[in-house]
């Protein structure tokens, strides 16, 4: 099925980023009204008039902008198009909520059935039938040189010099619910337990992003390993955890099963044993965890790894796991995780114990 995509802003941006929500379907390009975008690039796709809908064969117009009433109302009137075949970003994430019930009506799952009746009657969320209820805000300042920051835990926690994802609260610049992943019930929930200490511990923080995990710990760890590939973060994770230079190592590779110049093992990184081990690095989980064979045998400390990212990690994760003598369980509830172009719920966070 070809698809047209209208719109090159954030909701188009989203359409295009959730393959979960086009698995069937082949994108053309972009329709967009402002002249000068046309030929140039989004996403990869090239950017085209409306007319052109009239010259291209295609099954599908995915409308992907707040004003998707008045696009409807311009195609009606200046184009030659099938009303059929216009369908707005909203109600194809409908769609995919409405398929999501199909799939899973008859399991006998308790959890499942929980997100089935959240479904019913609310959006779709990515996070299952689980909400953030607390409103946090973390107003955004600006050191002389230009470098943004928040505090968080009584620290700076510095972003990239470009960030463009800051929220707007009162018409200034901030970042909302920070912590909105890690409440009490989330799927997504990093720590679980109630007994967990950080205290003289030894930490490893794959996936660190602004920091926000480790940041919380830092003051009473032993030592923290820091892993993040993603080079946009480097310069703001060097800031942050600059005061604790002395415990903190960063890793600004990625973690994997063999080393290059541009991966490492987790065998190769930490030469000791290990208090606690999270890991959330977009679907190579498995590898890292291959990779880090040595350390998972030799410590005795805890581990969540995110098993949301692809189609039955959990399941692998968990076996890896045993092999090292880990008793292992889930996070509550069910994830979808629509960047996947697998349709279906999955547990976030496998937790592993000696």
């Amino acid at each position: 099925m070809d698809v047209f995509v209208w719109g090159t802003g954030d909701i188009a941006k989203r359409y295009i980023d959730r393959r979960a929500y086009y698995i069937n379907e082949n994108i053309i390009a972009c329709i967009d009204n402002d002249r000068t975008k046309w030929g140039k690039k989004f996403k990869g796709f090239d950017i085209m008039p409306p007319d052109e809908l009239e010259r291209t064969d295609f099954d599908k117009l995915i409308i992907c902008a707040v004003t998707c009433n008045d696009i409807k109302r311009q195609i009606e009137r200046d184009l030659r198009i099938d009303g059929y075949k216009v369908v707005t970003y909203f109600e194809q994430e409908e769609a995919v909520k409405s398929a999501l019930i199909k799939k899973y009506k008859n399991s006998v799952d308790a959890d499942l059935q929980k997100v089935l009746d959240y479904y019913k009657n609310n959006p779709l969320n990515i996070f299952g039938y689980y909400q953030y209820t607390d409103q946090i805000v973390y107003p955004v300042t600006y050191e002389s040189d230009g470098m943004p920051y928040i505090w968080f835990e009584n620290k700076k926690m510095y972003f990239p010099r470009d960030y463009d994802k800051f929220s707007l609260y009162n018409d200034k610049k901030c970042v909302m619910n920070l912590m909105r992943e890690q409440g009490s019930h989330s799927p997504h929930q990093y720590i679980q337990d109630d007994d967990f200490t950080a205290e003289d511990k030894v930490l490893v923080d794959a996936g660190v992003c602004e920091g926000n995990f480790a940041l919380r710990y830092v003051d009473v760890a032993k030592k923290i390993y820091l892993i993040e590939s993603d080079h946009n973060w480097s310069e703001a994770l060097d800031r942050t955890f600059e005061p604790y230079k002395d415990k903190v190592v960063i890793c600004k590779k990625y973690l994997s099963d063999e080393d290059s110049d541009t991966t490492i093992t987790l065998d190769t990184l930490v030469r000791e044993n290990i208090d606690f081990l999270k890991m959330d690095i977009e679907g190579y989980e498995i590898p890292a965890l291959t990779g880090g064979k040595y350390v998972l045998r030799e410590s005795k400390g805890c581990c969540a790894i995110c098993s949301y990212h692809k189609h039955n990690d959990e399941i692998n994760i968990k076996n890896i796991l045993h092999t090292f003598g880990y008793q292992t369980k889930t996070s509550e509830g069910y994830m979808f995780f629509p960047y996947d172009t697998v349709l279906e719920f999955r547990r976030g966070v496998v937790y592993g114990r000696k």
